[in-house]
């Protein structure tokens, strides 16, 4: 362990000493990041949410947000008597980018740039994966899916796409594009998770698609029973209920940005609250005590930081005085001033 953490110092050194390298391994690395989430999201969206199979046999799953805009947006057209067969993929892509393009503006201007950037790649990737992933393996793939499972099996596999997605995206501090950016933003001025911003919107969006499918009158057609549009549409919300809570759930485990953790350190090197204030961007309450067993006197140091911090903040109280003990307690909430390094 100790001669990964020695390596790991050396990277990290010579990365200080070649900053252009650091830049170019870190836009590298978001990049493909973002490609990645993109993926997976479309293939969340083409094969389980609305897999593209017959018309009118297997209901369409809604997955809220901007991409849940979009799908309404596609079926608002379908109302209107536009004949969208073999389409509906390039309409649906064309309404996901400028629904989007709002939001990144928002993303430039409260977010940070970086952050923008990486957001345009992901939206744009979904454009591209969304109209590849059409052929005939992926339709398979949604058949089989489809036929051994129904709409729980699609609803499951789709919130471990969209949810794997946004998790992705926001650990290397980008995000999904949509309305992941909104929640991102209101966390950021709350300093909250950012799973319920998630499910109030997509919550919102989900029950105005279902109302609309229900009187769109399509009749729905299951193992030769024929179902009402009302009756797929109340069904629709309940499985795109357990898609939503699925996404938030693998959100907030992933995301760890705004959660955060209250150290109790127990030492006995004076030395130690100096040298956390000095690399550490939060303050510290010192509490003078006494060793019940060895009768020493010691120091009781608290500390609040962020779990994407604790790893680091660890190894560095261990390094200055490996005797010392620490407690670790989750927080809900921290109100008051607390710094959070900027999103770029």
């Amino acid at each position: 362990m100790q001669k990964q953490h020695n390596f790991k110092k050396r990277i990290n050194s010579y990365l200080f000493d070649h900053i252009w390298l650091k830049y170019t391994i870190d836009y590298s690395t978001a990049f493909l990041m973002s490609v990645l989430s993109a993926a997976i999201f479309s293939l969340g969206i083409v094969c389980f949410m609305k897999p593209g199979l017959d018309s009118g046999v297997v209901p369409d799953l809604v997955s809220g947000g901007s991409s849940g805009l979009a799908q309404t947006v596609t079926l608002l057209l379908e109302m209107c008597g536009l004949k969208l067969e073999g389409y509906s993929n390039l309409i649906f892509s064309i309404a996901y980018v400028c629904i989007n393009l709002p939001l990144i503006i928002l993303a430039f201007k409260g977010i940070g740039k970086r952050f923008a950037i990486f957001t345009i790649v992901n939206v744009v990737s979904v454009f591209f994966f969304s109209n590849i992933f059409v052929g005939d393996f992926f339709i398979q793939i949604s058949k089989f899916i489809n036929a051994n499972g129904g709409l729980l099996a699609r609803a499951l596999f789709a919130g471990l796409c969209t949810g794997l997605s946004s998790a992705i995206a926001f650990k290397f501090e980008t995000s999904a594009g949509g309305f992941d950016i909104i929640s991102y933003y209101i966390s950021l001025r709350k300093s909250k998770p950012v799973g319920p911003y998630i499910a109030l919107i997509n919550g919102a969006i989900i029950v105005a698609f279902y109302i609309m499918t229900g009187f769109h009158g399509t009749p729905i057609t299951l193992n030769t029973t024929e179902f009402s549009s009302w009756t797929g549409a109340i069904s629709g919300v309940l499985f795109s209920t357990i898609y939503i809570v699925e996404t938030i759930l693998i959100v907030d485990v992933v995301n760890v940005r705004n959660k955060k953790v209250q150290l109790q350190i127990i030492t006995e090197n004076v030395d130690l609250p100096r040298l956390l204030l000095a690399n550490v961007p939060h303050g510290a309450t010192i509490v003078k005590a006494k060793g019940a067993y060895s009768g020493n006197d010691r120091l009781i140091i608290y500390l609040v930081i962020s779990t994407l911090e604790l790893k680091d903040v660890i190894q560095f109280i261990k390094e200055i005085d490996p005797t010392s003990f620490v407690n670790v307690t989750n927080l809900q909430q921290v109100y008051g001033r607390f710094y959070m390094r900027p999103v770029k």
